[in-house]
């Protein structure tokens, strides 16, 4: 049964002992991250500071910090997860609109907005400034007249100010294009701390004029209820704790970065649409939420691992519809690198498969495809059939740069990228002369009645 809001799947994660409380007074520059960093690294619990210095809001962190909490928030487990993920994500239930809403028992606007109430977390030493990472934006197409929702930091840069990182081909900053071409500011809203599923439909990859919020329900198994802003032409989940209503000013950009972003590395400072706000809504006490990225593992791969991974097999599916199953490591920051396994039925199969997942706007820069006795899951397995069935001067393909819509530290231009591909399947027919020697009996064998670790 689909969690009703983010207050809901936090009670459930507390009593299962999966999301502590810290009491003790906190600094938001650099304390707070630190905490969920840790956390983070260990796949420990989600956290609620339930003191941060500066404000008067509790500050969750954390949500996504570990895979179950992905799983449990989908009602998935590991078991065909790719499979049933894809069943979710091809559902599309729409969403319901109501009147009255929780996100709405305080509305602030004119004097009373105040981007510095809330609190002012800064995630790396390096960071431009206090950044919002937790928010969900929303905005409409006036072309197509279909909504978009997905996650884009944002630099705080006034009072009632504040920066939207949208890269260029993501849909937000099509749609602030678009509307640019005809002098036009773009309706944005923010909404934070929504319930657990919203923020991982944002990540979906789907085409231009896809509806996330749809998506949304189809992930849940139910419809999220919608409410309309009080100052622009937007709808929004009515059961978030904070919604932030703004336009974009035509012609005005500002600088935006350094911050430490997923590859792990900083991105470069570049010139982005600011949005001005318009009014600030509310849950009474509202709990803000943010999401830590960097290094992985963090929250921000584990919540775009299975849409990205879902997003590859669809793409390799086109090419080979005896696709096994597709990885997208951690090392390759669950994006860049992709390991699929397939049945081959033809010699050069595994090339087209490569070339289409490079291909794809994904942003991957490295495939590896190995047959159907492979397990992908487990890194020496894939080493092993790399050592053993390719060799570099017939089975490796290199690209040269392309368009890749990644934030690649390495890339010579912005969002490019050069590319490779390695087949590691046997020769088509020869499987079993590339299998594994195996030792009859390992599988009945008890040694628990003589060793214990």
């Amino acid at each position: 049964m689909a969690y009703k809001n983010l207050r809901e799947f936090m009670e459930v994660l507390e009593d299962q002992g999966d999301l502590i409380r810290i009491k003790d007074e906190v600094n938001p520059s650099y304390e707070v991250a630190a905490y969920v960093r840790k956390s983070s690294d260990v796949e420990g619990p989600a956290i609620l500071f339930e003191k941060v210095q500066g404000t008067n809001m509790k500050v969750l962190g954390g949500l996504f910090g570990a895979k179950r909490r992905v799983l449990q928030s989908l009602e998935l487990d590991e078991k065909n997860l790719l499979t049933n993920y894809l069943k979710k994500e091809g559902t599309v239930i729409m969403p319901r609109n109501v009147d009255k809403a929780p996100s709405q028992e305080i509305v602030l606007t004119g004097n009373d907005i105040d981007l510095y109430s809330l609190p002012q977390i800064i995630h790396f030493e390096k960071d431009a400034g206090p950044y919002i990472t937790g928010g969900i934006q929303i905005a409409k197409s006036r072309r197509t007249g279909k909504r978009n929702a997905g996650m884009y930091r944002m630099l705080i840069l006034d009072k009632n100010h504040l920066t939207v990182y949208a890269p260029p081909g993501r849909h937000l900053r099509i749609i602030i294009e678009q509307n640019l071409e005809e002098n036009e500011p773009t309706d944005v809203a923010t909404a934070i701390g929504t319930d657990p599923v919203i923020p991982l439909a944002s990540q979906t990859r789907k085409a231009f004029g896809y509806d996330e919020i749809e998506i949304a329900g189809g992930l849940r198994g139910a419809p999220v209820e919608m409410v309309g802003c009080k100052t622009i032409n937007v709808d929004v989940p009515a059961t978030a704790e904070i919604v932030i209503e703004g336009r974009t000013v035509p012609g005005r950009e500002a600088e935006d970065g350094p911050f430490g972003e997923y590859p792990g590395t900083y991105s470069d400072v570049k010139k982005t649409p600011v949005v001005e706000v318009t009014a600030i809504t509310m849950r009474k006490d509202p709990i803000y939420q943010f999401c830590m990225t960097g290094t992985p593992m963090t929250e921000n791969h584990h919540m775009m691992e299975l849409p990205l991974a879902a997003l590859a097999y669809e793409e390799a599916y086109k090419i080979c519809p005896d696709v096994v199953d597709v990885v997208l490591t951690p090392g390759g920051t669950s994006r860049h690198h992709a390991v699929v396994s397939i049945k081959k039925r033809h010699d050069y199969e595994p090339r087209n498969v490569i070339l289409a997942l490079l291909a794809a706007n994904i942003g991957i820069k490295y495939v590896v495809v190995v047959d159907h006795d492979i397990d992908i899951r487990n890194q020496t397995d894939v080493e092993w059939a790399i050592n053993t069935r390719m060799q570099a001067q017939d089975d490796v393909l290199i690209l040269p740069t392309m368009y890749s819509p990644t934030l690649d530290p390495s890339a010579p231009m912005h969002r490019s990228s050069s590319k490779m591909g390695i087949d590691a399947t046997a020769p088509l027919g020869r499987l079993d002369e590339f299998s594994k020697v195996k030792t009859p009996g390992t599988d009945t064998v008890d040694l628990s009645k003589y060793w214990s670790p």
